[in-house]
């Protein structure tokens, strides 16, 4: 007979572990070092990084860890899109702003950043499906988490 298999840090539902916390602080960073120190992330203007990297390479990535979610899809392929999206944000610097397309520095920073996003997009819509669609097991606990228990509160006595 085959061990259990333990969930995979993604999957489980905590809503302060480790696969929460970690990407929200990558975002936090980064995006304190491109008011603090922006010679660290940004390339050539802290505008195209907002521009290209936090809103239009972030949104994607929300949006896209989301959609693996919601088809009930592994986190990996999130991983994959998030790491194909840096391409795309890498390479939208270089041909809209003069960039360096080869630049693994600002590579890294902008796939960590895509890739935080990603998984708390994923880590979003996983919390809102656990609660919805196995209320009878979970309930949402903050936005990306989900404890077992049933949503509602047990009924007052009238005594």
């Amino acid at each position: 007979m085959a061990a259990p298999t333990r969930p995979t840090l993604i999957a489980q539902g905590a809503p302060n572990s480790l696969a929460v916390v970690l990407p929200g602080a990558v975002a936090a960073a980064i995006l304190l070092a491109s008011l603090f120190a922006p010679s660290l992330v940004v390339e050539a203007s802290r505008a195209d990084f907002y521009l290209v990297t936090v809103f239009l390479g972030g949104g994607a990535a929300w949006l896209s860890g989301r959609a693996v979610a919601s088809t009930w899809r592994g986190y990996r392929q999130a991983v994959i899109y998030a790491l194909l999206l840096g391409c795309a944000v890498r390479f939208f610097h270089f041909a809209l702003f003069q960039g360096t397309l080869l630049s693994l520095p600002h590579f890294i920073t902008d796939t960590a950043f895509v890739l935080a996003l990603s998984t708390l997009g994923f880590r979003a819509e996983r919390a809102t499906q656990m609660a919805t669609r196995y209320s009878w097991l979970f309930r949402q606990a903050g936005l990306f988490g989900w404890r077992r228990g049933t949503s509602e509160t047990p009924p007052e006595d009238a005594a």
